[in-house]
């Protein structure tokens, strides 16, 4: 009987943990790029009961009745637990929002030849003053989906949390007050579908417009990351990857697509092609509400059937000490 009640407490414990799961990922959903956590429950293992001195018993599919052992009654769930919460790193949809400094980021990069998920990602890092005109320590970088960014005091695009966006080179990108760029960008950076970092200018002899290469970022730090369950979430909606599968800059990535392809390890092209930016809008979250609204109702009917198991245990034992146990009574 005392079983009942540890098993119906983890319970409780468990679906607590889930409905906290929940109200987060409902909490953010209007934070850009923010990919949802999906709880994942565990059962603790299984335990046999037997009646001692007693060599018959009922038989139980796979587990065989031995001569001299006391006979197996059945097994005993011992109740659940949330092990871990996995992002679910599914393409949000996206929104217009014309800002030069919104970019939404989309993807269709295939699974590698081991079958393993790739997703990509933006690079970003936090960078102490002294040193933003270096290239990021690989440890340092981390990963997020939100292309919701703005323009710091000192002329660098930055993310919400104040991560330094970076480019191919792992470098802070500079559009403002950069010697180098001879003049301030502003709202007229112009970001490609590639992700290529440009400057508009108008030409006042054609009234057209031209595009010129940023003479110090040439493009942004997109990043494909192997397996991304690997990534550990820090933050809301900012990850560092903690895999064994190198994190492979988009530059790379697309070369080792096409020396593949070159050499005839396969024929349709997994990167090439199969991913873009797109200016001027972002990515939403990827919460359901009513899905999760859903789920979340279902986690507190659980949570009181389980509180409904504890209050009937509850009485049991009370009986059972009270009142059967009564001495002249």
């Amino acid at each position: 009987m005392i079983r009942g009640l540890y098993t119906s407490a983890s319970g409780m414990l468990a679906l607590q943990n889930r409905q906290e799961s929940l109200a987060n990922n409902l909490a953010n959903i209007n934070t850009p790029g923010f990919k949802q956590d999906v709880g994942v429950m565990r059962a603790f293992p299984e335990q046999l009961l037997s009646r001692m001195n007693d060599q018959e018993g009922l038989d139980v599919p796979g587990v065989p009745t031995m001569p001299g052992q006391p006979a197996i009654i059945g097994r005993l769930h011992t109740g659940v637990y949330m092990s871990e919460a996995l992002p679910n790193f599914a393409q949000g949809d996206i929104e217009e929002t014309r800002n030069p400094y919104d970019l939404a980021l989309m993807d269709n990069i295939q699974p590698d030849q081991d079958g393993n998920e790739r997703r990509l990602f933006y690079s970003v890092a936090r960078i102490e003053q002294a040193n933003l005109a270096q290239p990021v320590q690989q440890e340092d970088i981390r990963y997020t989906r939100n292309g919701n960014w703005s323009v710091n005091s000192d002329g660098y695009l930055v993310t919400a949390e104040g991560y330094y966006v970076l480019d191919s080179s792992n470098q802070a990108i500079r559009i403002n007050h950069d010697p180098a760029l001879g003049t301030n960008v502003g709202q007229n950076l112009k970001i490609s579908e590639r992700g290529e970092l440009m400057q508009v200018t108008i030409d006042p002899t054609t009234n057209t417009e031209q595009y010129t290469a940023l003479p110090t970022h040439a493009r942004l730090g997109l990043a494909v990351v192997t397996d991304p369950l690997k990534l550990v979430r820090e933050g809301t909606n900012v990850f560092r990857f903690e895999g064994d599968i190198a994190v492979e800059g988009i530059d790379l990535a697309e070369a080792n697509d096409q020396a593949a392809i070159a050499a005839g390890t396969y024929n349709t092209p997994m990167v090439v092609g199969r991913f873009g930016t797109q200016q001027g809008w972002r990515e939403r979250s990827n919460v359901d509400p009513a899905q999760t609204m859903t789920s979340m109702m279902s986690v507190l009917r659980a949570y009181e059937a389980n509180q409904r198991v504890i209050t009937t245990i509850d009485g049991t034992l009370d009986k059972a000490a009270n009142e059967i146990g009564r001495v002249n009574g």
